[in-house]
C-alpha cells in the first residue's frame, strides 16, 4: 500500500493515515488515565518567547525574571526550563539538523514533559497556485533539511476543496516520514479559483464602470462564481477554526508554517472600484463594504488558535511575489475584443498592471500571523532568510510551569506573561482551556485523540498499563496474512463505563505505512471487569510489520493501547512453510471478541487456523504459569504445491542470554487438516528448565519430499 493521506472522516482515518509510530520492540502498552470530573491539582506548562526590540531572542533569563497571571490572579512558578538551540559542531548551519541545549531549574517530573519543539507544515491546496505548491515544497523541503532539530515533532497537513482538511502526517521525530509524505503531495490537489474570480471580478467591474459598458452586477457569470468563492471561504474558515479548537488538547506551542495566498481581503473586508468623484466622464463608483459573516468566522479562526497555543508562521505564495506579468490582463482583454493598445482603457492604464493588494490574501494571512504572534512573510522566493528568522525565534524558549486547580468544564483560562526587563517582548500562547468530558468532544477532536493514542508514543493522555499482544502469520497456497491477538484484563476492563468500545487494529508494513485498519465496536456490560481476548487479522503481502491496537471507550475516552511487530515469510516454492506458534496453557474463564471482516476484505480465520478448546485452555502472551508443567502450542503448516504433509517435528530451547541450547520433549502430537493447511497441536514437557527467557525452535522435515520448514515464538519460565 502506498503513501496516502488522511482525510479527517472516521471511517477513513487511519486507513489514510500513512504514519507508523514510532515505538521500539519494548515499546510501552498504555491506558489512558480516566476523566475525572471532580478537581484535581495538575502542573500547568507554558511556552514563551521573548525576544529584544530587534527582534534577537533574548537567552539569559531566569524564573525570577517572569511573572504570569492566570485569568487575572497572579501565580507562583513551581517549575522552569530554558531552550536554546544552537548548531551542532559536527553539523554547521547549512550542513544538517541542529541539536537542542536544554537548561532545567527543576527535574521535569513524569510522565514527559513535551517541551520539545512542534512544527505542523500546512500546505493550502484551496488557495494557491500550481508555482506556489511547487515552490511551497522546496521551502518545506529546505526546512526538514536544514532547519529541523533532531528531538523536534513535525506534522504534515494540508487542505483541499475536495477533500477537505487532511493530516498527511503526524506529529513524529521521524522526520524522513515527514520527506517522503511531502512527496507525494502534488498539484493535483489544486481546486481552487478563488483568487483568480476575485481579481476578475474587480478587473470587469474597473472595465465596465470606465467604459460605460455596466457595472459589475451586469456581469452575471463572475458574479456567481463569486457567491460561490464566499460559500468556499465559508467552507475553509469553518474547517480551520475545528482544527483549531482540535489542538487544545495537544500540550505545548504548536508552530505553523503555513503556505498560502489567503482569502481574498475584498471578499471578507470589501473592495471599491472606479472613485467617487468620477475623474473620467460617464465613469461609475462600486463600493462593497465586504462580508460580515466571514468576519466574523475569520475573527474567531483567528482568536481559537491563538488560545490552542498556535502560532503562524505565513509564506505568502500569490504570484505577485514572483515576476509580475504587466500585460497579462490587457491580453486577456483584447483577445476578449473589449479593448485595443490605443483605447483610452488600453497598457498604460495602471488597473491591470499590478495585483491590487485588496483583492489578494495579504491582509487575511498577516492578519493571522499577528493574531497568533507569529510572522507574515511576502515573498516565498526569500524562504532561506526567512526560515532563518523562525529558527531564532523558536529556537530560544522557556517553559513556565505553576500548579492549577484543573476542572472539566472546557473553560477559556486567559494567561498573562510579563517579563521584568526592559526591552524584551514577550510571545506566549494566549491562555489554555481546561479539560472537558470526552462526550463532548467534537468529531475532529475525537479523530486527533485516537491519532494520539495510535501514533505518538508519548501521547500525552497515556498512563502505563501492561497489556499484552502478540502477532501471528501463517502462508498457504501463496496467501500470507497476519493477525493479532491482546489478552485485556479484568483490572482495564472495568475501566470502561461507557455503552460503546471500539477496537482499532493498524498494520503498519517496514516502511511505517499502514496496510490495513480493522474497527470492531461493541457493549462492553458483559466484559466488564472480566478478563478478555481480542483477536483480528488480514491477508497482507510478505515483509516486516507493526501492529497497534487501540481500545477506546466511546463515552468516557478511557483508552487502552497494545503493540507488537511480526514478520511475514516470502512463499516458498519448494518446501515446508510453519506459522507462528500459539503457546497455551490450562486455563479457562476468559470472554473473546473477533472482529469481523471489512468489506472486501478477508479476516483471519482465527477459529480454523489456531483451533484449540477455549473452555479448557488460555493463550500464553506473557510467562508461563507457575503450575504448569506441560504447554500446548498450535502451529499451521503447509506444504507448497498443495501436497499433503507428513512431517517429522522436533523441538528445543535457546536461552536467549547464554544462547545454550536444550532439546524439549514433544509428548503429543495432534493434527487436523483445514484446506490446503494441517494444523498441528503440539504438547511440550517444559519441567526442569531454569527460569528466564527462551526462543522455542520448531524443525519439521517432510518425510516423502524431504523439504524442511522453521519456526520459532519467545517463552518465559517463571521463578517457581
Amino acid at each position: 500500500m502506498g503513501k496516502k493521506s488522511m482525510v479527517l472522516s472516521l471511517a477513513s482515518a487511519l486507513l489514510l493515515v500513512g504514519l507508523a509510530g514510532q515505538q521500539t520492540p519494548q515499546e510501552q502498552q498504555t491506558l489512558t488515565k480516566p476523566l475525572q470530573y471532580e478537581v484535581t491539582v495538575v502542573l500547568k506548562l507554558i511556552h514563551v518567547y521573548v525576544t529584544d526590540k530587534k527582534g534577537k531572542p533574548v537567552e539569559n533569563l531566569s524564573m525570577d525574571d517572569f511573572s504570569i497571571s492566570d485569568n487575572g490572579k497572579p501565580v507562583t512558578l513551581t517549575d522552569f526550563e530554558k531552550h536554546v538551540l544552537q548548531a551542532s559542531p559536527a553539523t554547521p548551519k547549512t550542513g544538517g539538523p541542529t541539536e537542542p541545549v536544554v537548561e532545567i531549574s527543576t527535574p521535569a517530573p513524569p510522565p514527559p514533559r513535551q517541551a520539545n519543539r512542534k512544527f505542523f507544515l500546512y500546505i493550502d491546496f484551496a488557495y494557491n497556485n500550481a508555482r506556489g505548491i511547487m515552490k511551497a515544497k522546496k521551502a518545506a523541503f529546505h526546512f526538514l533539511d536544514s532547519d529541523v532539530a533532531f528531538e523536534d515533532e513535525v506534522a504534515l497537513l494540508s487542505y483541499s476543496m475536495i477533500k477537505g482538511m487532511v493530516v498527511n502526517e503526524y506529529l513524529t521525530t521521524d522526520h524522513p516520514k515527514i520527506r517522503k509524505a511531502l512527496e507525494s503531495v502534488g498539484q493535483k490537489d489544486i481546486a481552487g479559483r478563488a483568487d483568480e474570480i476575485e481579481q476578475q471580478y474587480w478587473a470587469e467591474a474597473e472595465e465596465g464602470l470606465r467604459d460605460g459598458t455596466g457595472a459589475v452586477g451586469e456581469v452575471l457569470e463572475t458574479t456567481f462564481l463569486r457567491l460561490e468563492s464566499k460559500k468556499i471561504a465559508q467552507t475553509f474558515l469553518q474547517r480551520m477554526t475545528a482544527l483549531a479548537k482540535a489542538l487544545r488538547f495537544i500540550p505545548g506551542q504548536k508552530q505553523f508554517i503555513f503556505f498560502s495566498t489567503g482569502i481574498p481581503g475584498s471578499l471578507i473586508y470589501g473592495n471599491q472600484a472606479g472613485t467617487p468623484q468620477g475623474n473620467v466622464p460617464g465613469q461609475g463608483f462600486l463600493f462593497e463594504t465586504g462580508d460580515t459573516v466571514l468576519r466574523s468566522q475569520v475573527e474567531e479562526m483567528n482568536r481559537e488558535f491563538g488560545a490552542s497555543g498556535c502560532t503562524f508562521y505565513v509564506f505568502d505564495t500569490r504570484e505577485s511575489a514572483m515576476k509580475t506579468s504587466l500585460f497579462e490582463r490587457e491580453n486577456q482583454t483584447f483577445e476578449l475584443g473589449k479593448r485595443t493598445m490605443f483605447s483610452a482603457t488600453g497598457a498604460f492604464q495602471d488597473s491591470g498592471i499590478f495585483k491590487s493588494d485588496r483583492i489578494t490574501g495579504l491582509a487575511s494571512l498577516k492578519q493571522l500571523a499577528d493574531k497568533t504572534g507569529g510572522r507574515y512573510f511576502s515573498n516565498i522566493d526569500k524562504y532561506e532568510n526567512n526560515f532563518d528568522l523562525v529558527q531564532r525565534i523558536t529556537g530560544t524558549y522557556y517553559v513556565l510551569g505553576y500548579a492549577i486547580s484543573e476542572q472539566y468544564d472546557g473553560r477559556f483560562h486567559d494567561v498573562k506573561v510579563e517579563v521584568k526587563r526592559k526591552g524584551c517582548e514577550v510571545r506566549a500562547q494566549a491562555g489554555y482551556f481546561n479539560p472537558k468530558p470526552f462526550s463532548e468532544y467534537t468529531d475532529l477532536e475525537k479523530q486527533l485523540h485516537l491519532y494520539d493514542l495510535a501514533l505518538n508514543e508519548r501521547a500525552f493522555s497515556r498512563m502505563p498499563v501492561n497489556f499484552p499482544m502478540t502477532a501471528l502469520s501463517y502462508v498457504a497456497e501463496g496467501v500470507s496474512c497476519l493477525g493479532i491477538l491482546a489478552k485485556i484484563p479484568g483490572e482495564i476492563t472495568e475501566k470502561f463505563s461507557g455503552k460503546r468500545i471500539e477496537f482499532v487494529a493498524i498494520f503498519f508494513d517496514g516502511k511505517g505505512e499502514i496496510s490495513n485498519v480493522i474497527r470492531e465496536e461493541t457493549d462492553p456490560a458483559s466484559l466488564r471487569g472480566r478478563d478478555m481476548a481480542f483477536t483480528a487479522g488480514s491477508v497482507l503481502k510478505p515483509g516486516d510489520y507493526s501492529c497497534r491496537l487501540v481500545i477506546r471507550d466511546m463515552d468516557t475516552g478511557t483508552s487502552a493501547v497494545a503493540s507488537a511487530k511480526a514478520t511475514i515469510g516470502k512463499p516458498i516454492l519448494r518446501g515446508v512453510q510453519l506459522g507462528t506458534p500459539l503457546i497455551l496453557a490450562e486455563g479457562a474463564g476468559m470472554s473473546f471478541l473477533e472482529a469481523g471482516p471489512r468489506k472486501s476484505k478477508k479476516a483471519f480465520p482465527w477459529a480454523e487456523v489456531y483451533p484449540y478448546d477455549r473452555s479448557q485452555l488460555s493463550p500464553i502472551l506473557t510467562e508461563i504459569p507457575k503450575t504448569a508443567s506441560n504447554i500446548r502450542v498450535v502451529i499451521p503448516c503447509s506444504i507448497s504445491g498443495g501436497i499433503e504433509p507428513n512431517l517429522a517435528l522436533s523441538a528445543y530451547l535457546v536461552n536467549s542470554t547464554s544462547g545454550e541450547r536444550s532439546p524439549v520433549d514433544i509428548s503429543r502430537s495432534d493434527r487436523i487438516q483445514k484446506g490446503p493447511l494441517e494444523i498441528l497441536t503440539l504438547e511440550l514437557r517444559i519441567t526442569g528448565f531454569a527460569p528466564g527467557t527462551y526462543f522455542l525452535n520448531f524443525n519439521a522435515e517432510d518425510r516423502a519430499s524431504k523439504s524442511l520448514g522453521r519456526t520459532f515464538t519467545t517463552i518465559v519460565i517463571p521463578q517457581r
